[in-house]
Protein backbone atom coordinates (compact mmCIF):
# COMPACT_ATOMS: atom_id res chain seq x y z
CA UNK A 1 0.00 0.00 0.00
CA UNK A 2 2.52 2.51 1.23
CA UNK A 3 5.00 1.81 -1.78
CA UNK A 4 1.79 2.31 -4.20
CA UNK A 5 0.97 5.72 -2.58
CA UNK A 6 5.03 6.49 -3.18
CA UNK A 7 5.35 5.51 -6.84
CA UNK A 8 2.18 7.55 -7.43
CA UNK A 9 2.93 10.65 -5.73
CA UNK A 10 7.01 11.14 -6.24
CA UNK A 11 7.25 11.76 -9.46
CA UNK A 12 4.73 14.77 -8.59
CA UNK A 13 6.29 15.66 -5.29
CA UNK A 14 10.15 15.78 -7.66
CA UNK A 15 8.63 17.82 -10.67
CA UNK A 16 7.59 20.36 -7.54
CA UNK A 17 11.13 20.27 -6.03
CA UNK A 18 12.34 20.80 -9.28
CA UNK A 19 10.53 24.20 -9.72
CA UNK A 20 11.08 25.18 -6.39
CA UNK A 21 14.48 25.25 -7.20
CA UNK A 22 13.79 26.42 -10.66
CA UNK A 23 12.09 29.45 -9.17
CA UNK A 24 14.77 30.08 -6.31
CA UNK A 25 17.70 29.90 -8.19
CA UNK A 26 16.48 33.32 -9.46
CA UNK A 27 16.86 34.91 -6.34
CA UNK A 28 20.58 35.63 -5.07
CA UNK A 29 20.25 35.15 -1.32
CA UNK A 30 18.18 31.78 -1.44
CA UNK A 31 20.63 28.59 -2.04
CA UNK A 32 19.57 25.31 -3.43
CA UNK A 33 19.23 23.69 0.94
CA UNK A 34 17.16 26.45 1.24
CA UNK A 35 14.81 26.14 -1.67
CA UNK A 36 14.64 22.55 -0.80
CA UNK A 37 13.77 22.86 2.63
CA UNK A 38 11.17 25.16 1.72
CA UNK A 39 9.35 23.15 -0.40
CA UNK A 40 9.61 20.17 2.47
CA UNK A 41 8.08 21.94 4.66
CA UNK A 42 4.97 23.04 2.05
CA UNK A 43 4.72 19.48 1.70
CA UNK A 44 4.43 18.90 5.53
CA UNK A 45 2.25 21.69 6.05
CA UNK A 46 -0.30 20.20 2.85
CA UNK A 47 -0.29 16.45 4.44
CA UNK A 48 -1.29 18.35 8.25
CA UNK A 49 -3.95 20.18 6.36
CA UNK A 50 -5.01 16.96 5.08
CA UNK A 51 -5.06 15.40 8.26
CA UNK A 52 -6.57 17.88 10.41
CA UNK A 53 -9.16 19.75 7.65
CA UNK A 54 -9.99 17.10 5.07
CA UNK A 55 -13.66 15.60 5.89
CA UNK A 56 -14.67 17.86 8.43
CA UNK A 57 -16.79 20.00 6.44
CA UNK A 58 -19.04 16.93 5.89
CA UNK A 59 -18.58 15.63 10.18
CA UNK A 60 -19.51 19.16 10.58
CA UNK A 61 -22.68 19.08 8.24
CA UNK A 62 -24.01 15.46 9.57
CA UNK A 63 -23.94 17.08 13.29
CA UNK A 64 -25.54 20.80 12.02
CA UNK A 65 -28.53 18.35 10.39
CA UNK A 66 -28.75 16.51 13.31
CA UNK A 67 -28.90 19.27 15.63
CA UNK A 68 -31.18 21.34 13.72
CA UNK A 69 -33.56 19.16 11.91
CA UNK A 70 -33.74 16.83 15.47
CA UNK A 71 -32.88 19.58 17.82
CA UNK A 72 -30.42 17.55 19.78
CA UNK A 73 -27.25 19.10 22.12
CA UNK A 74 -23.85 19.14 20.17
CA UNK A 75 -23.18 16.09 22.38
CA UNK A 76 -25.74 14.52 21.56
CA UNK A 77 -25.73 14.77 17.78
CA UNK A 78 -21.57 13.94 17.87
CA UNK A 79 -22.14 10.72 19.51
CA UNK A 80 -24.97 10.33 16.78
CA UNK A 81 -22.40 10.80 13.75
CA UNK A 82 -19.47 8.96 15.39
CA UNK A 83 -21.78 5.52 15.41
CA UNK A 84 -22.94 6.26 12.46
CA UNK A 85 -19.67 6.70 10.72
CA UNK A 86 -20.73 8.99 7.24
CA UNK A 87 -17.31 10.19 7.51
CA UNK A 88 -14.41 7.29 7.99
CA UNK A 89 -11.50 9.94 7.72
CA UNK A 90 -12.48 12.04 10.62
CA UNK A 91 -13.56 8.86 13.05
CA UNK A 92 -10.20 10.01 15.12
CA UNK A 93 -11.33 13.36 15.77
CA UNK A 94 -15.14 12.68 16.77
CA UNK A 95 -13.30 10.12 19.04
CA UNK A 96 -10.96 12.26 21.07
CA UNK A 97 -13.41 15.29 20.91
CA UNK A 98 -15.89 12.46 22.91
CA UNK A 99 -13.56 11.30 24.59
CA UNK A 100 -11.52 14.77 26.18
CA UNK A 101 -14.63 17.20 25.08
CA UNK A 102 -13.57 21.30 25.37
CA UNK A 103 -9.97 19.71 24.89
CA UNK A 104 -7.27 20.22 22.42
CA UNK A 105 -9.54 20.23 19.39
CA UNK A 106 -12.69 22.24 20.77
CA UNK A 107 -14.55 20.79 18.16
CA UNK A 108 -17.81 22.14 19.28
CA UNK A 109 -16.17 25.99 19.50
CA UNK A 110 -15.06 25.26 15.63
CA UNK A 111 -18.51 23.92 14.70
CA UNK A 112 -20.44 26.95 16.12
CA UNK A 113 -17.91 29.43 14.48
CA UNK A 114 -18.08 27.38 11.09
CA UNK A 115 -21.93 27.05 11.23
CA UNK A 116 -23.14 30.24 13.26
CA UNK A 117 -24.65 32.02 9.82
CA UNK A 118 -26.51 28.81 8.55
CA UNK A 119 -29.87 29.13 9.30
CA UNK A 120 -32.21 25.98 9.86
CA UNK A 121 -35.41 28.01 8.19
CA UNK A 122 -33.47 29.02 4.95
CA UNK A 123 -33.95 24.77 3.71
CA UNK A 124 -30.76 24.91 1.37
CA UNK A 125 -29.42 21.60 0.67
CA UNK A 126 -27.22 19.90 2.38
CA UNK A 127 -24.57 20.10 -0.72
CA UNK A 128 -24.69 23.87 -0.57
CA UNK A 129 -24.33 23.49 3.38
CA UNK A 130 -21.27 21.84 3.49
CA UNK A 131 -20.41 24.13 0.37
CA UNK A 132 -21.10 27.37 3.36
CA UNK A 133 -19.09 25.02 5.98
CA UNK A 134 -15.52 23.97 3.55
CA UNK A 135 -15.86 27.81 2.49
CA UNK A 136 -15.69 28.55 7.12
CA UNK A 137 -12.91 25.90 7.68
CA UNK A 138 -10.59 27.48 4.37
CA UNK A 139 -10.87 30.68 6.03
CA UNK A 140 -10.16 30.12 9.59
CA UNK A 141 -7.14 28.01 8.68
CA UNK A 142 -6.24 30.25 6.00
CA UNK A 143 -3.39 28.05 4.91
CA UNK A 144 -2.04 28.32 1.03
CA UNK A 145 -3.78 26.21 -1.20
CA UNK A 146 -0.86 26.15 -3.99
CA UNK A 147 2.93 26.51 -3.82
CA UNK A 148 2.83 29.68 -5.32
CA UNK A 149 0.62 30.96 -2.61
CA UNK A 150 3.31 29.50 -0.03
CA UNK A 151 6.11 30.53 -1.95
CA UNK A 152 4.87 34.18 -2.33
CA UNK A 153 4.02 34.16 1.59
CA UNK A 154 7.68 32.84 2.12
CA UNK A 155 9.25 35.58 0.12
CA UNK A 156 7.29 38.13 1.86
CA UNK A 157 8.88 37.04 4.96
CA UNK A 158 12.38 37.06 3.19
CA UNK A 159 11.69 40.70 2.56
CA UNK A 160 10.65 41.70 6.08
CA UNK A 161 13.88 40.12 7.31
CA UNK A 162 15.99 41.79 4.89
CA UNK A 163 17.45 38.81 3.23
CA UNK A 164 15.82 39.74 -0.27
CA UNK A 165 15.09 43.16 -1.50
CA UNK A 166 11.66 44.02 -2.14
CA UNK A 167 12.72 44.52 -6.13
CA UNK A 168 13.41 41.03 -6.35
CA UNK A 169 9.78 39.79 -5.34
CA UNK A 170 7.78 38.80 -8.42
CA UNK A 171 3.96 39.68 -8.38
Amino acid sequence: MCLKIFSRWEPMRCKGLYQSVKIASGFTNIDLDLACHGFEEYVWRTRLYRLFVEGLDRAFLEIWKRVNEDQTSFRDALQEVYNDNPVPSRRHTLKAELERPGGFLQLERQFRRCTEGISKEVNLPDERVQELIAQEINYKRALPKTYAQYARQKLQVAEVLGIIPRAEIPA
